[in-house]
């Protein structure tokens, strides 16, 4: 059983690695901090959060028929992707940004080059780290939507607070730990752009 884990975390890590070299082919050229804000979409992690509190799913699945059940969380399910679709590119924006920044300081000995290379490799970091979270489940909600609708009848239905952790990491831990490792970057730019950055995500 441990073997059959292992090859699937490999696996996992493998597809990461691929699928995110594929865009590192195409991505946006030198994204600077003037490249940030205009290419994140609106998150909704509070929606997130909401999504996947455990508390509602059960409110819900016990005060419903199995089949109004089955319809709610279908929708609950397409519209987790959508909110994981939207921060999984946000991440994607925020490695280049982060990877940008930690480049440019490479070699520079002031203190603030120093601390600016710092933040940078923690925001690098933190969105890999969150976009690892997201591909793996995304890929678990696009498995649930292909099942037919029958299937969420004749079975338990997917529950989406089993997403809170994927192979050990946290949604919403690990996307807050993004957010903080934004917010300390853009913070050494100025406030207003800390405060912009931090409202879109």
């Amino acid at each position: 059983m441990f073997d059959v884990i292992t090859i699937l975390l490999v696996g996992a890590l493998l597809i990461f690695a691929g699928y995110t070299a594929l865009h590192f082919v195409g991505r946006y050229p030198k994204r600077t901090v003037d490249d940030v804000a205009p290419f994140l979409r609106p998150a909704e992690a509070h929606e997130l959060e909401s999504l996947l509190d455990p508390g509602q799913e059960t409110n819900c699945r016990l005060r419903v028929s199995t089949y109004e059940f089955a319809g709610w969380q279908r929708k609950r399910i397409h519209l987790m992707r959508e909110y994981l679709l939207r921060m999984s590119h946000n991440a994607l924006v925020l490695i280049e940004w982060g990877n940008m920044e930690a480049f440019a300081e490479e070699g520079s000995n002031s203190e603030r080059s120093k601390q600016k290379q710092l933040l940078a490799q923690e925001l690098v970091q933190a969105a890999t780290e969150f976009r690892l979270y997201s591909l793996i489940a995304l890929i678990k909600l696009k498995l649930w939507l292909l099942l037919p609708s029958g299937f969420f009848l004749a079975v338990h239905s997917p529950s989406l607070p089993r997403l809170r952790k994927v192979f050990g990491i946290s949604a919403l831990g690990s996307y807050e730990r993004l957010r903080k490792a934004v917010g300390s970057l853009s913070l050494v730019y100025s406030h207003d752009l800390h405060q912009d950055l931090l409202a879109r995500l």
